[in-house]
């Protein structure tokens, strides 16, 4: 009787020790449901780091092409300012019906402008005098407007005749009429200001006293030149329109 009842004690000890093995096992897993929300949420948290990061890189890449925007800027108008300061009054001797004539090489007009400068935009250790020509034309990108310039070392008289004057002849009161050669884009030709809606060159003339000496009739450099550039959105400086007024330092 003794020895039965210990049986069934053991069995009932034993019985115990598995159900509690089993309520343990239950009690330290995971549920599916569990499972479920613990990648979800692991999942949301790598969306937010790589959108974070992206808004990152995106932000850091638009700041630094607005800086490289804005130094090209500053260069352009730099270089503007250089070759226009620069601008030299060459005169170019040409001939009217076989007698000679001195014309002056400056072409201004309200889209475009030729001129002799002694600074170079190739090479700033370039020596001797250049030839340029501001010119607004088609951009690089389809339907707006790009400001360029073209420059080159100053041909001599016969080689000007047949590059820049087209046709040379006398007019009333014996006054000189030139009519030069249209300004066109060129394969080496350096683009200043991308994107422009408009262009404007406007050209501040020497006030000549009332004499009748010989320079009365003799053509003189402009005292400065300012460029009006509009865009249809903000260009540079965060501006849709922008002016400066060069001086031209130069006495003809």
């Amino acid at each position: 009787m003794g020895s039965q009842a210990e049986t069934v004690s053991l069995a009932w000890a034993r019985r115990s020790i598995r159900s509690g093995r089993q309520v343990l096992s239950v009690k330290v897993g995971f549920t599916l449901l569990e499972l479920l929300v613990s990648i979800t949420l692991m999942g949301l948290l790598a969306v937010a780091i790589h959108m974070g990061f992206r808004i990152g890189t995106n932000a850091w890449a638009k700041g630094n092409s607005r800086l490289e925007t804005i130094r090209a800027s500053q260069f352009s108008l730099e270089l503007l300012s250089r070759q226009i300061s620069s601008m030299v009054p060459y005169y170019s001797q040409q001939k009217i019906n076989d007698a000679p004539v001195d014309i002056l090489l400056f072409q201004g007009v309200p889209k475009a402008m030729r001129f002799v400068t002694s600074f170079s935009a190739q090479s700033r250790s370039a020596g001797g005098l250049r030839l340029v020509e501001y010119l607004v034309s088609n951009s690089k990108n389809k339907g707006v407007n790009a400001l360029l310039v073209n420059e080159r070392l100053l041909p001599d008289d016969p080689a000007l005749s047949r590059l820049v004057f087209r046709d040379i002849s006398r007019g009333d009161n014996n006054t000189v009429i030139v009519n030069f050669f249209e300004f066109r884009a060129r394969s080496d030709s350096l683009y200043l200001f991308e994107g422009v809606d408009q262009v404007q060159f406007q050209y501040l003339r020497p006030q000549l006293p009332n004499s009748e000496g010989p320079d009365d009739k003799k053509e003189h450099l402009p005292l400065g030149v300012e460029i009006q550039l509009r865009w249809k959105e903000p260009g540079i400086f965060s501006a849709q329109e922008f002016s400066v007024v060069v001086p031209t330092h130069a006495t003809s």
